[in-house]
């Protein structure tokens, strides 16, 4: 399943990965010899398929609708700054959860990809057309050009609508780590996409790509 990301071309494999916490699914991966997508990877490849033609692109969307996508991209919180930081390809612990204590020590050695303050922004549910310019949406997928992928993969759902779910980090008194989840929400009326995932749940999918 072949699609364009940044200007380059990387094939995702067939079966995907799943259900399975995210841990379970990078050890798969890894074991097939193939790498885990970051988040902005997994954006461009929901994007090539999602509502189209033929039942491989009827997978992706009925995982969309049923399941969700999971883009290997850490998240880590630090709430005394009231930032967010995004860090391609976290690790797990042995609970399944993202290790946060990697992520700080990657973030000391400047492997940050993307920041965003947290104040001031808009979140929750964002119309479609608004998504491009979102500060979240534009830092975690990558650019301004995975956003305007994110944008229009809103303008497909019946609602055209994007939501980007932010946990109440005011009620975080130390630093917490998550991993990004994308999916549709009721029932594929709009697109969500949830900066809390924790890694454990066993409802994950994802894909395994080689690039050529």
């Amino acid at each position: 399943m072949k699609f364009l990301h940044q200007g380059k071309t990387i094939t995702a494999a067939h079966p995907f990965f799943g259900p399975a916490n995210s841990k379970t699914l990078l050890s798969e991966i890894r074991r097939e010899k193939y790498v885990e997508p970051a988040f902005p990877e997994l954006v461009s490849f929901v994007h090539r398929y999602f509502k189209g033609e033929g039942p491989l692109a009827g997978e992706v969307s009925e995982i969309m609708s049923a399941k969700y996508f999971v883009g290997f991209t850490g998240i880590l919180y630090l709430p005394h700054k009231k930032e967010v930081y995004f860090i391609d390809r976290p690790k797990f612990d042995r609970g399944s959860v993202v290790d946060m204590d990697d992520l700080v020590t990657r973030l000391r050695m400047k492997e940050v990809c993307t920041k965003v303050s947290l104040e001031n922004i808009e979140r929750g549910s964002i119309s479609w057309n608004k998504i491009s310019k979102n500060p979240l949406f534009i830092a975690l997928a990558g650019g301004e050009e995975g956003a305007e992928k994110l944008a229009e993969l809103a303008f497909k759902h019946s609602d055209k609508k994007g939501h980007i779910f932010v946990p109440e980090t005011s009620n975080f008194t130390s630093p917490q780590a998550r991993i990004p989840l994308l999916y549709s929400y009721d029932k594929g009326r709009s697109l969500t996409v949830s900066l809390n995932g924790s890694g454990y749940s066993t409802n994950s999918f994802t894909v395994g790509l080689s690039r050529i």
